[in-house]
């Protein structure tokens, strides 16, 4: 620098300073910029977040209330009743499920030494049953030599909470 005069020099000076001032200012601007794009990022994202909290606890309370009337009797002697009602309580065999569904109950339902038309009667009376129950896994199978049959069947309900 010992070439140019001290008017140049400053000129000089001045130049790189205006540079470097002129650089700061537009990193300064690409930096707010990039903040604001961040910022509303982070809105959106915490937006999302209220609205699966909303959700998710709107779906706890579905869970906890139940969809459906629940049977206040317990499932076996419900089933127990019916088949007195129907006068086959001595082929009836009862089996409480553990492995269900959570939130149900279950039984296993063996029928055996029966007519046709008894089991077509316990089943219309479960299946039509209010508050609602379900049967599933029907088994039925025909004794060799009379004309009986054995079946087996699941019988699930709501539980109460």
């Amino acid at each position: 620098m010992s070439n140019f005069s001290m008017r140049e020099q400053l000129l000089i000076t001045f130049m790189f300073l205006l540079v470097f001032v002129l650089a700061g200012m537009w990193g300064m601007q690409q930096l707010n910029l990039q903040k604001k794009l961040l910022q509303q990022q982070l809105d959106k994202l915490e937006y999302q977040i209220k609205q699966v909290r909303a959700l998710s606890s709107e779906w706890k309370e579905v869970q906890r209330t139940p969809t459906a009337p629940v049977l206040p009797q317990a499932l076996s002697s419900f089933v127990e009743n019916i088949a007195r009602s129907l006068e086959i309580q001595d082929n009836l065999q009862l089996n409480v499920l553990t492995n269900v569904q959570k939130g149900t109950e279950g039984v296993k339902v063996g029928l055996d030494k029966l007519k046709l038309d008894h089991l077509l009667s316990m089943l219309y009376r479960l299946e039509n049953h209010r508050p609602v129950l379900r049967t599933s896994h029907l088994n039925i199978s025909i004794s060799p030599g009379s004309r009986q049959i054995r079946a087996s069947f699941q019988v699930h309900k709501q539980q109460r909470d």
